[in-house]
């Protein structure tokens, strides 16, 4: 099977309230020899404050977010839809990429009302590499240099780790130079811990893991905790009743037979205990399962001697009763989520509509001034902001004169002030960051930061002005 990997830059680290202003992906076959490219990028969306420090580690100048030839974040967007779309299927690759490239994606898609899973649906599967360079570090370190931080750690970080191991990154956190470093590692990892590359290709679905785990009493999760692999013997308890891609798993050094002896209430307050009992995987998002004999002597569990392993192991999955008690103290343990007030973050609010989803077909075919009259025809209201958004982000043109001016007021009101409240940055916060950092830049980002700064400093008078003006009509 073919790969995908690709890349992002951002106006910041907020997965809901920034916006990706450079997407890269390069197509490789199934020995990571490259095939296409493709790139492309995006002016700034009108209510996105980007954050002076982003600004700088990227190197995106005042000109670039305000191009007009290049374009809009609508645009580009679905762009990358039918890109990634017609290389699939395919194993869609990043580096750290599942907690944070892959979000801001499906936000970009869901905010663009395109399908939000493209890289997990249709025989895509998905792979970090950060968690097998992570992994590779702790069982077959040998053949690679590990780069040490500040504080003598190792650092996984991709813009040490490529070029402490052969990789030219004069462009790092150029969104293409990091795909490119990406696949360096991807081959340095399948070249130098072939185990640990054949066990995240052979997990790297849904269906592929949920059926390891099946078939396995016994096995290795390496769970992931601040940059540090941390594996341990466990054996599957169940699937989340809620969630159908939620693996819990219980930790072999617990004893079953003390555990099927507890109380609910005793149960509840156990699973709270360090190190977790029981500990939660996703298997749609390539978990990284180890054969005992890779991982060894490593793994939590393993100085109780592989029979013990093995018959606790078989307890537990011969008693139903015990691993639906310990799920059900889990999932009765979580808070419940309550639901954002910002459009933004219900993107996992629930599917549409039949119907919604003709209408989100058709507003991709309309033009502007049949798109505004589409948005007003959804019935889930999720949709009905976002077309309308769409609307005045990319034609406020058709709008009528008061419908334009109410969503220019909003913006100046929401990106105006700094306010604690908030999570997406403002200018003042923007202003009031960028000034502090300026006192220690060398003088090539110091004029460059300048540069934001003054652009910044004059939208907010706009905004101050634009708020000023009585409504009218």
């Amino acid at each position: 099977m073919a790969f995908v990997f690709y890349d992002i830059e951002s106006t910041g680290a907020d997965r809901s309230f920034d916006q990706i202003l450079q997407f890269a992906a390069v197509l490789t076959d199934d020995d990571l020899n490259v095939v296409d490219t493709f790139e492309i990028r995006s002016r700034l969306l009108p209510h996105i404050v980007p954050s002076p420090g982003a600004m700088l580690v990227t190197g995106v100048r005042v000109a670039q977010l305000f191009d007009p030839a290049l374009p809009s974040h609508f645009e580009m967007c679905r762009r990358i839809h039918e890109v990634m779309s017609s290389w699939s299927p395919a194993t869609v690759v990043g580096y750290n990429s599942l907690a944070f490239d892959e979000e801001m994606l499906r936000r970009a898609f869901y905010s663009s009302l395109l399908p939000i899973y493209l890289t997990n649906t249709g025989g895509n599967s998905r792979l970090d590499i950060l968690p097998l360079m992570i992994a590779t570090h702790a069982f077959a370190p040998g053949g690679l240099n590990w780069p040490v931080n500040e504080k003598g750690r190792v650092s996984f970080k991709l813009d040490r780790l490529a070029p402490a191991n052969g990789f030219d990154h004069t462009d790092a956190h150029d969104a293409l130079a990091d795909v490119h470093a990406t696949i360096h590692l991807a081959r340095l990892v399948r070249a130098h811990a072939p185990l640990i590359w054949q066990s995240a290709m052979a997990y790297r679905t849904k269906a592929l893991a949920t059926e390891y785990v099946e078939d396995q009493p016994a096995f290795v999760a390496t769970l992931l905790r601040f940059a540090r692999c941390v594996p341990s013997l466990v054996t599957a308890l169940g699937i989340n009743p809620e969630n159908s891609s939620e693996l819990f798993t219980l930790d072999l050094r617990q004893d079953p037979v003390l555990l099927a002896a507890m109380t609910a209430e005793e149960l509840s307050v156990h699973i709270k205990t360090k190190p977790r009992p029981v500990s939660s995987l996703k298997l749609n998002a390539s978990p990284l399962f180890l054969p005992i004999e890779v991982a060894g002597p490593k793994a939590s569990g393993y100085e109780i001697g592989l029979d013990e392993i093995a018959r606790r192991a078989e307890q537990v999955r011969a008693d139903e009763g015990l691993r639906k008690r310990l799920i059900e103290a889990v999932v009765s343990s979580r808070a419940p989520f309550p639901e954002s007030p910002h459009l933004e973050e219900q993107i996992y609010g629930g599917f549409y509509s039949p119907g919604d989803q003709y209408l989100v077909d058709e507003f991709h075919k309309a033009e502007w001034p049949q798109r505004l009259e589409i948005s007003g025809q959804f019935a889930d209201r999720r949709l009905r902001g976002l077309s309308r958004r769409l609307v005045y982000f990319d034609a406020p043109h058709v709008m009528p004169d008061k419908m334009r001016n109410t969503y220019a007021r909003a913006i100046a009101a929401r990106i105006r002030a700094r306010n604690e409240a908030t999570r997406w940055v403002t200018l003042d916060e923007a202003i009031w960051d960028g000034e502090t950092m300026l006192a220690d830049l060398a003088l090539d980002d110091r004029q460059r930061l300048d540069e934001h700064l003054t652009k910044l400093r004059t939208w907010r008078e706009e905004a101050r002005q634009l708020l000023e003006v009585p409504i009218v009509g």
